[in-house]
């Protein structure tokens, strides 16, 4: 973290000149080191280059292709070329950050192209040592390109795989059905666009996230009516719905009757089998 003396402003920015060396594989064109104000905000605005803010304490919130992610630090936030983002500094807590951008045509790694937020341990060391350029007067493009190389290559070794993502996401809503879950939030808590996030769910479950929330949800709550004598009010609001007329038609578009006949028939059933 950049040390500041206490004549100092708290909120401080500090850019980093760089020359436009038109390097052909990484050009950096633009780096700095911020604590922004609380509730500081950028955008929407799009860049011609790639942009990664590394979040070094704070928090804050990054928002690109309508879906809005929670920011914290020890994560990165990716700006694509040409993509329109808005970000913006907690009105409590807000973010210091380092960032980066540069022109490539390098096919980048996987997390850069498909992730709106990465995390990584590896990524404090690599952005703590871009802040030495502001004791460089010479070859700062060149020492910068190195940073970005070794990010690159940090970014290449395994990550989490998709199966771990699907995983991560199918136990959080087996096990959290009942409350009011937002498919775009959890795809931020995976640090993932909501659009490939859905793409990979199905791919892997055969079911998008909010077909697979909705099994949960009927199957609990056709075993909370049939196994324990809920009533259908009781068994919407213990699998979120806090509309049982809703609920009711839910669960006659999922199993073909009402969640009435449902019980009825398991009351016949149990006085058939005894």
């Amino acid at each position: 973290m950049l040390w500041i003396s206490e004549e100092e402003e708290l909120f401080v920015s500090k850019p980093f000149l760089l020359s436009d060396q038109h390097f052909r594989d990484v050009n950096p064109v633009d780096c700095g080191w911020e604590h922004c104000e609380p509730s500081h905000f950028f955008g929407p605005t799009a860049r011609m280059y790639w942009l990664l803010h590394y979040v070094v304490s704070g928090s804050g919130i990054f928002e690109t292709d309508g879906v809005r992610y929670p920011v914290r630090a020890g994560q990165m936030f990716v700006i694509h070329p040409l993509e329109t983002t808005f970000y913006q500094a907690d009105e409590h807590d807000p973010w210091e950050y380092i960032w980066i951008g540069f022109h490539t045509e390098l096919t980048l790694p996987a997390p850069l192209r498909e992730q709106a937020v990465v995390q990584h341990s590896g990524l404090s060391s690599i952005f703590s040592s871009v802040l030495r350029l502001e004791a460089m007067t010479q070859g700062r493009e060149l020492y910068l390109c190195g940073r970005i190389f070794q990010l690159l290559s940090l970014l290449s070794e395994r990550q989490p795989s998709e199966n771990d993502y699907v995983e991560q996401a199918r136990t959080y809503l087996a096990s959290n059905y009942m409350m009011d879950i937002s498919i775009a939030g959890l795809a931020g808590q995976l640090g993932l666009n909501r659009s490939y996030f859905s793409t990979l769910f199905r791919q892997q479950t055969g079911l998008s996230p909010q077909q697979y929330l909705l099994r949960c949800r009927m199957e609990h709550a056709q075993e909370l009516l049939c196994g324990y004598g809920f009533s259908p009010g009781e068994a919407a609001l213990a699998v979120g719905y806090p509309d049982i007329f809703a609920f009711s038609r839910m669960f006659k578009r999922y199993y073909g009757f009402s969640p009435s006949e449902a019980i009825r028939q398991a009351a016949i059933n149990k006085l058939t089998h005894g």
